[in-house]
């Protein structure tokens, strides 16, 4: 089977724009140029991988399947030439964390490498696809939300992130005790992720919030952003709105009854690597950060 590597690359940025056009723009080649990579693409794996609409490029179940192991493949030649080039410069860390929760780990892990001799690297993966990168060797050490745990990999959790409401200081709920029928005038922004979001979406029903105002976004920076400057309610971890509340961006909402909704994380690292003193120095901070909560 004769993949070529530029040819993955053009699926991925496909993926990561939505459409053909914008991913010839991303990747400074023409749009027929993409059409062919993907055509190429298509022939060797025998099957099509995407179904063009008129809103731009549709996954095919093909594609999905396809989607991870390109991500690994390309992940693990660019790990081959950094690590050749880096040969005589400081050993890298690389550390993989979906952007939701990039904010909170990697000043951890930042902390806990301390003075040590490594550059760090971090990547924006899903869960799913870290847990590949770990066991391929592509990263060396992940935070995931919790799901299956292979035997190669070692988890140690990390204390839930309690989700409160955030508005700006002009929103006209700013100060109050809000139930949830007060949320009726506003759009609400949250990532429908974690422990209590199914509840919390079910207690907007009860309260009379239409659904025409909801905002599901894709990770909780995006809705904290339309609370600062665009007048939602944003449901977003208290890790992440304690700065924009130390700076007066944005301010707690007090929601009547409490919500309770966390979002959970986990570290997970290679067994093999449990000697390695990075790796044992980010463990101990996720489990000092444990013991400090209780």
């Amino acid at each position: 089977m004769d993949l070529q590597t530029n040819d993955m690359a053009a699926f991925l940025a496909v993926v990561r724009e939505g459409s053909f056009g914008r991913a010839a723009s991303s990747l400074l080649v023409s749009q027929p140029a993409i059409s062919d990579r993907m055509a190429r693409l298509e022939r060797t794996a025998g099957a099509p991988l995407f179904v063009r609409t008129a809103r731009g490029a549709v996954l095919t179940a093909a594609g999905e399947a396809f989607l991870p192991y390109a991500e690994r493949t390309l992940a693990l030649l660019d790990d081959a030439v950094t690590s050749m080039r880096s040969l005589d410069e400081s050993p890298r860390f690389r550390v993989a964390v979906h952007t939701t929760f990039a904010h909170r780990v990697v000043p951890l892990v930042l902390g806990a490498l301390g003075s040590m001799r490594r550059s760090v690297q971090v990547r924006d993966a899903h869960s799913d696809a870290i847990v590949a990168m770990l066991l391929d060797g592509a990263c060396d050490v992940g935070f995931v939300v919790p799901a299956a745990r292979p035997r190669p990999l070692r988890f140690t959790a990390l204390p839930p992130d309690q989700v409160v409401a955030v508005v700006a200081p002009s929103h006209p709920l700013c100060g109050t005790n809000a139930r949830d029928n007060d949320l009726a005038g506003s759009r609400v922004a949250f990532n429908r992720f974690g422990n209590g979001a199914d509840a919390f979406v079910e207690r907007l029903r009860r309260a009379g919030v239409p659904s025409s105002s909801w905002t599901e976004c894709s990770d909780a920076v995006t809705a904290l952003h339309l609370a600062e400057t665009e007048g939602h309610v944003a449901m977003v971890t208290k890790s992440l709105a304690d700065a924009h509340v130390s700076s007066h961006r944005v301010e707690l909402l007090s929601l009547r009854p409490v919500v309770r909704w966390s979002m959970p994380l986990t570290l997970a690292h290679r067994r093999s690597d449990d000697a390695d003193p990075a790796v044992a120095a980010v463990r101990a901070a996720v489990t000092r950060l444990g013991r400090s909560r209780k």
